[in-house]
């Protein structure tokens, strides 16, 4: 990995066994271990797509974000937390890949991820708005590699969560 948060990412999908990944969710409308892992995995893939996109086309696709938008990014980017119950976007959600596959498809996700951040920072620098987060405005490579970081440990506490309350 060459992007450090990226890095931090895999250290931590790999440190995790992750018990829960076949426990069934908790309470209605909450997914289940291998569903969480597959949608970390799709999110990654989708952000490695535009990524490549943009680096491939040399064009890069972010714009500036609003004021709202701005201090969302604060919280989530900067500081790190990303707040529970937020509606994931239709192209991440679990497709219901089996535990053992969705932890295959959450690697090979991270490093396509990695290897796109890359050429795109190669290609437009640290500080270029390559593309846009559904939700947030335009992310630099920096804050796409940050957020998955946050994204990633955010879920990975949810799933850790489920095991040790587990029966």
């Amino acid at each position: 990995m060459t992007s450090p948060d990226l890095a931090r990412a895999l250290l931590l999908l790999d440190q995790q066994s992750l018990p829960g990944l076949d426990l069934p969710a908790r309470a209605p409308g909450q997914w289940s271990g291998a569903e969480v892992v597959e949608h970390l995995g799709r999110a990654y893939a989708a952000t490695a797509y535009i990524l490549e996109k943009c680096a491939a086309d040399g064009v890069p696709r972010g714009t500036a974000p609003s004021i709202s938008q701005r201090a969302w990014v604060v919280m989530v980017v900067t500081l790190g937390y990303l707040p529970s119950g937020v509606r994931a976007p239709a192209v991440t959600l679990p497709q219901g890949l089996p535990g053992d596959e969705a932890q295959a498809f959450v690697r090979a996700g991270l490093h396509d991820l990695d290897s796109a951040a890359e050429r795109c920072l190669v290609r437009f620098g640290p500080r270029t708005r390559v593309a846009n987060h559904p939700r947030l405005g335009g992310f630099t490579v920096p804050q796409w590699c940050r957020f998955h970081w946050v994204h990633t440990r955010h879920h990975m506490r949810q799933i850790a969560a489920r095991s040790a309350s587990r029966p």
